[in-house]
C-alpha cells in the first residue's frame, strides 16, 4: 500500500514538472550606486546638562544650515541617536561623575556622492569630529532601471544557452512552456570607514574626495523551452 501512495505521489509530481530543456539565464552587473550617506555625530560633555545639550543641539542645527546652503541635489537630512547619559570613572576605589555627555547625529543623504566631503568641512569647521562610515546604495528608480537592464541580459543568456544545446545535440528550440523568475540579492559594497580630523583634509583646505565605488547588481532566471 505504501509503495502505491510512493508512487502516486511520484506520478503527480512529475506531471507537474514542464518537460522540456531546462536552461537558466543569468546577468551580473557592476553598477555604480546613485545615493550616499553619511552620519555626523556632535558631542559634548559638562557637569551642566543644559549647557552640554544646547551646544550638542546648536552644533546639529548649524550643521544642518550650511549644508542646506550646498544645495546637494536629493538631499535628505535626517536626526537620528540623540542620547543623553551620565559618565562616571573610577577613581581611588570609587566612582566619581565627570559630568553629563550628550550625543546626537545627523544623517546626510545626497545623490552628489562625491561632494560628501564638503560636508565634512562644514562639520569640523563647526567642532564636529565624529564622521561614521561612508554608505552608498542605489535609489528605487536606479534599482528598477538596472534591475530591467538586468532581466533583458538574463533572457539572452537563457536563450544563448538553448540554441547552443540544441545546435551540438541535434534538435530544435520550441516556445518558453515554464519560467521562474528569480532574483538574486544584491550585495552593497562595505562601507568606507571615514574619520573626521583637520589633519585629514587636503593641505590646501579643500574638501576631501569621497568616491562612490561600485556593487555587484545581478539576476536569473530558469526556462524551460519546448523541445522540437
Amino acid at each position: 500500500m505504501q509503495f502505491i501512495l510512493a508512487f502516486i505521489l511520484t506520478a503527480a509530481v512529475q506531471a507537474t514538472i514542464p518537460q522540456g530543456l531546462l536552461v537558466q539565464g543569468n546577468c551580473q552587473l557592476k553598477v555604480v550606486p546613485d545615493r550616499g550617506s553619511m552620519n555626523f555625530t556632535a558631542e559634548n560633555q559638562s557637569k551642566d546638562l543644559q549647557a552640554a545639550v544646547k551646544k550638542t543641539t546648536s552644533q546639529i542645527s548649524d550643521l544642518k544650515e550650511k549644508i542646506q546652503k550646498l544645495k546637494l541635489d536629493h538631499l535628505e537630512l535626517k536626526t537620528l541617536n540623540y542620547s543623553v547619559y551620565p559618565i562616571r570613572e573610577y577613581e581611588k576605589d570609587k566612582y566619581v561623575d565627570k559630568g553629563i555627555k550628550v550625543t546626537m547625529s545627523l544623517e546626510v543623504t545626497t545623490s552628489q556622492i562625491q561632494r560628501l566631503g564638503e560636508a565634512m568641512m562644514e562639520a569640523s569647521q563647526l567642532g564636529i569630529q565624529n564622521v561614521g562610515s561612508l554608505n552608498t546604495f542605489l535609489s528605487l528608480e536606479k534599482s528598477q532601471e538596472e534591475y530591467l537592464k538586468c532581466l533583458d541580459q538574463a533572457s539572452m543568456d537563457a536563450k544563448k544557452k538553448a540554441d547552443l544545446l540544441a545546435k551540438k545535440l541535434n534538435f530544435g528550440v520550441g516556445k518558453v512552456i515554464h519560467l521562474v523568475e528569480a532574483p538574486a540579492l544584491n550585495q552593497a559594497p562595505m562601507p568606507e570607514r571615514m574619520v573626521m580630523a583637520k589633519t585629514a583634509m587636503m593641505m590646501d583646505g579643500g574638501a576631501p574626495t569621497v568616491e562612490a565605488g561600485t556593487q555587484n547588481f545581478s539576476t536569473q532566471i530558469q526556462v524551460t523551452f519546448e523541445i522540437k
